[in-house]
């Protein structure tokens, strides 16, 4: 029994090396998630800032025809002036041209203020471009280590499915039925775990006296009757 719980070990080594190459694995392709990500929130606002601006420049082109059509008027307006004879219609004449400048003024610091808008909306999306061009430029360096290490961690991974084959068998089919069994029945830690000074180092809780004596014959596989997992002893 000694040889089975020494091969259940070394089985035991093989899975903790490809849990930790496979994520090793979900780490670095998460960090390119996060890049990818990165890079498409910043092509969306600057898609919305491209948005911002062509509105403004709709406004300010509104904006522009309106003074036009207004300077018309104004125009017009004041050609009738000499034609009238009347006080009360030149005054009025008078009023609607201020009116129609007035408006125009203010026409213009509206026009300003869409100028000023596109200009900070340009500004903005400049320095997103020399954001995105970094983020591109990171996406592309991490994408030539994500497919190296993906190479390499493959390679890896199929070493340790013969080594896992190998060891499989040497190992009686129900000592290998029940290592499966346990360790699919952790969803943290290992299913195979030493047991020093009566501690089990799965759950770190003491075993019974009687068991951690019987423990050290290696005659049986033995569980943790608080954890489950299967125990070995282990020397200090």
């Amino acid at each position: 029994m000694k040889d089975q719980i020494a091969i259940l070990v070394s089985l035991q080594q093989i899975e903790i090396e490809s849990s930790s190459v496979n994520a090793h694995l979900c780490s670095i392709s998460k960090q390119l998630d996060l890049l990818e990500n990165s890079r498409n929130e910043l092509d969306q606002r600057i898609t919305d800032e491209a948005a911002k601006i062509e509105e403004s420049r709709k406004l300010y082109r509104s904006h522009e025809s309106d003074i036009k059509q207004n300077q018309v008027m104004i125009k017009r307006s004041q050609e009738r002036l000499n034609s009238i004879k009347n006080n009360r219609e030149y005054q009025a004449l008078l009023k609607e041209i201020e009116e129609l400048k007035r408006t125009n003024a203010a026409t213009e610091d509206l026009m300003i203020d869409c100028l000023n808008q596109i200009d900070d909306a340009e500004k903005r999306t400049a320095a997103m471009q020399e954001a995105l061009q970094l983020v591109q430029n990171d996406i592309l360096r991490e994408q030539q280590v994500v497919g190296a290490e993906t190479e390499i961690a493959g390679k890896r991974l199929k070493e340790l499915d013969r080594e896992r084959l190998k060891m499989s068998c040497k190992i009686d089919a129900d000592v290998l039925k029940l290592f499966q069994k346990v360790q699919s029945q952790q969803v943290r830690g290992n299913a195979v775990v030493p047991v020093q000074d009566a501690v089990c180092h799965g759950c770190y809780v003491n075993i019974p006296p009687q068991m951690y004596n019987e423990l050290q014959r290696c005659d049986k596989l033995r569980m943790c009757p608080n954890c489950q997992r299967i125990i070995y002893w282990k020397q200090n």
